[in-house]
């Protein structure tokens, strides 16, 4: 994925502070369900997003906010 599809998915979960998955990829329409996922999963392995289950969901958050409980 390119390096704005990266920065535009950061400045959405900066935004928002917090975002479920699902959430996300309506925010992101002209991306694919496949694109967002990689994306995601890439952000989190530099640590750059935290992705936590909550249920049957999955919420993200930037990676220097404190998790909510």
């Amino acid at each position: 994925m390119t390096q704005q599809a990266s920065a535009q998915l950061l400045a959405i979960i900066q935004k928002r502070r917090q975002i479920g998955l699902e959430e996300l990829l309506l925010s992101l329409p002209e991306f694919t369900w496949n694109q967002v996922f990689c994306l995601v999963d890439e952000l989190s392995r530099r640590r750059l997003i935290c992705l936590q289950r909550r249920g049957f969901d999955y919420e993200l958050r930037a990676a220097s906010l404190p998790a909510s409980n």
